[in-house]
């Protein structure tokens, strides 16, 4: 885990949601009581595309849902948060369920796939285990956008040099290839460093990685 300060993840990340996405208003009511005593707050939506149009990713949730829905069914809207790079764990629920379906929703993103009728027990032990993966996800998210931030506050000559540091070349070498002098690069890579948190270039190559700024 890479600690930030100013702001923390831990200030970013705030209450769990679980989002539940049914077509029957009597099932959504029930299963919005079943949860709420956990603390957790509840959203609801009656189809898919009313989910999509208004779900917010950034917060430490969870989505459970129907697989049978008007329009974009479960596994569907499961594919469509996976191409939109919505990264929420779910819980799919349905009454026909199938080894196929399970897989598919499985690859999806579910965590979990129950079967009509399931007990309580098994419902709140699935959305537990999503909602904890729902928080390691919004952590990575927080933690993505403050380095971003971080890297974006940097100038021009700054993220040129965090470039080349990067690809592991010298300071001589950075200062012949950008015309300065060996004092220049060395002062623009200590605010680099300052500016990212970091005091090694390994830390650096790790945050520039979180932050999606090279691949890993």
């Amino acid at each position: 885990m890479i600690a930030l300060d100013n702001p923390s993840t831990e200030e970013l990340v705030t209450t769990d949601t679980v989002y539940i996405v049914e077509d029957d208003e009597s099932t959504r009511e029930a299963l919005g009581e079943l949860i709420r005593p956990t603390g957790a707050k509840v959203v609801t939506y009656g189809s898919a595309e009313e989910f999509l149009q208004n779900v917010d990713s950034d917060q430490p949730s969870c989505l459970l849902l129907d697989h049978q829905l008007p329009g974009m069914n479960g596994c569907e809207l499961l594919r469509q948060l996976r191409n939109d790079n919505l990264q929420m764990p779910a819980v799919l629920v349905t009454a026909y369920a199938t080894t196929s379906m399970a897989v598919d929703a499985m690859r999806m993103g579910a965590v979990n796939v129950l079967e009509k009728p399931c007990c309580e027990n098994q419902l709140r032990d699935a959305i537990d285990q999503a909602l904890a993966l729902g928080r390691k996800e919004a952590t990575r998210n927080a933690t993505r956008r403050e380095l971003a931030a971080r890297i974006e506050g940097l100038s021009d000559n700054e993220r040129a040099v965090l470039k080349y540091v990067l690809d592991g070349v010298p300071n001589k070498q950075i200062a012949s290839l950008m015309n300065v002098c060996i004092r220049t690069i060395e002062a623009r890579r200590s605010r680099i460093y300052k500016s990212m948190g970091v005091q090694s270039v390994a830390e650096l190559t790790r945050s520039c990685v979180a932050a999606g700024f090279i691949d890993s």
